[in-house]
């Protein structure tokens, strides 16, 4: 009978405080991962502004970027791309933004975004590092 009871309680324990646990560490990530989601936001915001200084200021100083189609395509750094970013507006001044998906690992995350543009859409991986409480870009992928 004490085994029975013991055994309830145990049952009723893990019922109650599982749930909790997980769902405890769930929330971290969920606002880290809302945070993403909102720096993707502004950053198609900020590309549709034509405001390319507060673009670079997402990037993380060791960033890798990626530019260009086929042949012509290439990674640039942070620095790099400065110059780059100017042409990539123009050839694409409006874009559309659909986040399908955001992972987060820690400090880091992932970020899957269909990327629409007058020439179609295409995917795209964000991958970011939040440092002093910031995210920040690390790389841009398609």
């Amino acid at each position: 009978m004490k085994r029975t009871i013991f055994g309830f309680i145990m049952v009723l324990a893990l019922l109650i405080f599982c749930p909790m646990a997980i769902f405890a560490q769930a929330e971290p990530n969920k606002k880290a991962e809302d945070e993403v989601r909102a720096l993707i936001d502004q950053w198609g915001k900020l590309w549709n502004e034509n405001n390319q200084k507060a673009l670079l200021e997402m990037y993380h100083p060791d960033a890798k970027i990626t530019h260009g189609w086929g042949n012509q395509k290439g990674i640039a750094s942070k620095k790099e791309y400065e110059s780059i970013l100017p042409q990539r507006i123009t050839a694409n001044p409006s874009i559309g933004l659909n986040i399908s998906k955001v992972k987060v690992d820690g400090e880091k995350a992932t970020a899957a975004v269909d990327m629409k543009t007058k020439g179609g859409v295409t995917p795209v991986t964000f991958e970011l590092i939040n440092q002093n409480e910031r995210w920040l870009i690390t790389a841009f992928k398609y």
